[in-house]
């Protein structure tokens, strides 16, 4: 059954649809103090950080606003129908989104697109309808803040890499995090590590940007674990963090190549369920509707042609990263903490992210399962990603069948050069897991 999303811009804005699947959000941009919306379906805090952020005040373009509006509705609605009770055959689910933008007929020209991209994000059917929004844009503060990268934080092992390599070489950086409530852990560790940057590079300038927003449960509606759609919120508000500080600074992916192609290590795991979060098709898809509209901030993942192990080997400052990654989180269940031997731990061991983790320390010759809550090597379980992976290193034998899985995932804006590249990448990412398994 559809789900149907409305997204207020302030309380005067009476837009209605009538049914009994329809559910309402706020505008980014809506003050807290000028909401009428009844049962939202999400909170955040994204409006402090667009006018409370000391000297370094937002000044996003009327463009990143409504994106950031899309972003924000897809986000919500991804997070709040589970697909078992709402989606057909128990996956993918039927949304409309009703959004006011301030760029009406510029984001008819990329409604068809949009809508293609989050389906190939998340699986699946998204119906935009964009109308003009009716308040006047909001005069905020030229930002103080001038740098040329922000960089996505989620406190992982690459990110941390990520941003490593680039304050190693850059006078200022902007780094953007996202978490939610809970007990995951996100937020202490994206502030812990932030922090051991902070006191390494002294002189330089990081300036850290930690926004919550959380989805609601309401009704019927358990909320959905897969987090599919969370990419593009997180992306949403890099860009308007990029734009507060010029029309050319660039939002920086920092995400390894193996994870980030997440070809389906199974027969069972085809198409949308494997993860496209930072996936180049994905990644192409946005930087092609912001061109279309008129945004010009670009996404670049530096690494999507090394493994995860070779960016650990190669990052630019290794003693430094060597001495704090263990404290950065791979996990894809956080939030999980177990008492293990004495020792509090957060990191399941046996996930996709984790064994592809361990298998990077095992190419610098630097792993151990005593990070882990489980050891996956010990034969004491058959775990599913585990047995997936053993299935994936013979399945990805050659580079042949890379290459057509790679190309399966449709159409993108890349040279035979570059793919070529990704698929080297992919059959060394695979070396690396089958020396870890084996």
């Amino acid at each position: 059954m559809k789900k149907v999303v409305v997204l207020k811009e302030n309380n005067s804005d009476n837009f209605k649809i009538n049914g009994v699947n329809n559910y309402y959000l706020d505008s980014i941009i809506t003050y807290p103090n000028q909401s009428n919306t009844e049962n939202p379906i999400v909170t955040h805090r994204i409006y402090d950080f667009l006018t409370k952020k000391g000297n370094y005040k937002l000044c996003p373009n009327s463009l990143v606003t409504d994106f950031t509006n899309i972003a924000i509705a897809v986000y919500s609605i991804d997070q709040l129908v589970d697909r078992e009770n709402n989606g057909h055959y128990g996956w993918s689910r039927y949304f409309e989104l009703h959004i006011p933008v301030y760029n009406l007929e510029k984001w008819k020209l990329v409604k068809t697109d949009l809508e293609q991209t989050l389906s190939f994000l998340s699986g699946d059917k998204w119906i935009i309808n964009f109308r003009s929004s009716e308040s006047p844009f909001p005069n905020f503060t030229t930002s103080a803040f001038r740098t040329k990268k922000v960089c996505l934080f989620s406190g992982g092992m690459d990110s941390f890499i990520g941003i490593s390599d680039l304050i190693f070489e850059n006078d200022s950086l902007a780094t953007i995090s996202h978490h939610k409530g809970g007990n995951s852990g996100e937020l202490s560790t994206q502030r812990k590590l932030i922090n051991s940057l902070q006191e390494e590079f002294k002189e330089k300038e990081i300036l850290p940007y930690y926004f919550y927003v959380q989805a609601k449960k309401i009704g019927v509606f358990r909320g959905e674990q897969s987090q599919r759609a969370r990419s593009i919120l997180f992306l949403s508000l890099a860009l308007l963090v990029a734009n507060s500080s010029s029309d050319n600074t660039s939002v920086i992916i920092p995400e390894n190549g193996l994870i980030s192609l997440n070809l389906p290590l199974t027969p069972a795991r085809n198409g949308s369920h494997s993860t496209k979060t930072t996936h180049p098709r994905f990644i192409s898809s946005l930087n092609h509707i912001f061109q279309k509209v008129g945004i010009k901030n670009l996404i670049i993942n530096p690494y999507r042609f090394k493994t995860k192990g070779e960016m650990l080997r190669d990052t630019k400052n290794s003693d430094f990263v060597l001495r704090n990654v263990n404290g950065t989180l791979s996990c894809s269940k956080p939030g999980y903490y177990i008492q293990w031997k004495g020792a509090l731990k957060v990191q399941c061991g046996h996930c996709v992210p984790c064994i592809i983790r361990r298998a990077s320390f095992n190419l610098v010759d630097k792993d151990s399962s005593v990070h882990y809550v489980k050891d996956v090597l010990s034969n004491e379980n058959n775990y599913d990603d585990f047995e997936a992976f053993k299935i994936g290193v013979t399945r990805y034998s050659n580079k042949d069948k890379i290459r057509l899985a790679f190309l399966k995932a449709g159409y993108m804006k890349t040279s035979e050069y570059e793919i070529k590249r990704y698929v080297n990448m992919y059959a060394r990412g695979i070396r690396e897991v089958r020396r870890f398994i084996k």
